[in-house]
């Protein structure tokens, strides 16, 4: 991972390491650390002497009510605000401790004692009640980032068995990424009791099972409403539970669309340094490489969509970077004729990236006296307009000194 390899794992109890162990040795086997901790044990910690223990937190206790240690809501959003990762799991008994997290992260789940019910498309082994949801992986239902839910073509792909709790984004908030959601015909209730009216708040496609935070720090949050999404016993099955999971853990773990700028370079046509300042008018090339961290090393990014402003107070240029094979991007400009202190600046946000923020100052200067042009060719009436009144003079001068 880019941020690290340490996770520390709270779950209800440690005895559930063997229901997921699938889940748990597939992280194992990308080169991460995992620490097991009962999440009400009292020598739970996240700090120790100003320093974090711990790179990534996953939470599968939707049960518990209250961790144990110095672990609780605050210490957790301060780890978020640090630029942590957290993947939280609930089910349909979701605790008021998993709701306030997830709430605080613009999430909020449905009512307790609810599922998630689809008549139509519901597991083999759940007929009864329907409470399994099976969710193709379609355009409609999973959101269609390689980067967060894996390059694996659609042909390929298997339905994702889902059982738990529905949950909603909260409105206007423009951070958080909706990535499996219920077809139009899924809803979420609580199938033990009649449905009414009033019952079923959340339906259809605004029935989000999965969904992710990326912070304004790229802090990563996932939560699930099925803990067993991540089970042995669904990733056995005729599934792409496996996989799904796999390749968000990739991307909540910053194993993914990690993304870094360096060799930063502005300079006028023919030079190769920055001059103190620029002139109007001048021809600048801006130039500056972006990689991307595959999982295991920096590679070339490969956008089509970066761009570069250059600003004074509003924007005067906005152009898009031209990229190369090795991750170099380019633009070249003319400089506004307008004078006094600009900014390039590359603000890169795109679904499932870091965020990439670039800003260098810049101060653009006028002609000086001497660096005008000599005759101006807007100015030729004004020129012919001199010297036909100084013929004129002249010709007037020579018919008054030459006549009688």
């Amino acid at each position: 991972s880019a941020s690290g390899n340490n996770v520390l794992v709270l779950l209800d109890n440690t005895a559930m390491q063997q229901s997921y162990s699938l889940f748990f040795n597939q992280l194992k086997d990308r080169g991460y650390k995992l620490n097991f901790f009962s999440a009400e044990d009292p020598s739970l910690t996240l700090t120790e002497y100003g320093e974090y223990l711990y790179d990534h937190l996953i939470i599968f206790a939707p049960t518990v009510e209250e961790f144990g240690g110095l672990v609780d809501v605050p210490s957790i959003l301060d780890f978020i605000d640090e630029g942590h990762n957290v993947l939280l799991a609930g089910d349909s008994t979701v605790s008021d401790l998993s709701r306030e997290i997830a709430s605080e992260c613009g999430i909020e789940f449905d009512d307790e004692g609810t599922y998630v019910l689809d008549h139509f498309h519901s597991g083999q082994s759940d007929v009864a009640d329907h409470t399994t949801v099976s969710i193709s992986t379609s355009e409609d239902t999973m959101l269609q980032e390689p980067v967060i839910t894996g390059s694996k073509r659609q042909s390929d792909r298997k339905p994702v068995l889902f059982k738990g709790i529905a949950h909603t984004i909260k409105e206007g908030n423009g951070l958080n990424i909706a990535i499996l959601r219920g077809y139009d015909t899924t809803y979420s209730s609580n199938p033990y009791e009649p449905i009414k009216a009033t019952s079923t708040s959340i339906m259809g496609s605004n029935t989000i099972l999965v969904s992710a935070l990326q912070a304004r720090n790229n802090a990563r949050v996932v939560v699930s409403g099925s803990i067993q999404m991540f089970s042995d016993r669904y990733f056995t099955s005729s599934s792409d539970n496996e996989y799904l999971t796999a390749e968000i853990s990739k991307w909540c773990f910053k194993e993914r669309g990690i993304l870094r700028a360096h060799n930063l370079t502005h300079h006028r046509i023919g030079e190769t340094q920055a001059p103190q300042m620029y002139r109007v008018k001048d021809e600048i090339t801006y130039s500056v490489v972006i990689e991307e961290f595959d999982g295991k090393q920096w590679v070339p990014f490969q956008s089509q969509n970066v761009q570069l402003e250059f600003t004074m107070l509003d924007p005067y240029v906005r152009t898009f970077l031209k990229p190369s094979t090795r991750g170099l991007y380019t633009a070249t400009f003319t400089v506004p004729d307008v004078y006094g202190v600009y900014s390039f600046k590359v603000n890169y946000h795109q679904i499932g990236y870091s965020t990439l923020s670039l800003k260098t100052i810049q101060s653009v200067r006028p002609f000086r006296h001497d660096e005008y042009e000599r005759f101006i060719k807007t100015a030729n009436p004004y020129y012919t307009s001199c010297i036909s009144m100084l013929v004129g003079v002249f010709v007037l001068f020579v018919f008054l000194l030459f006549t009688k």
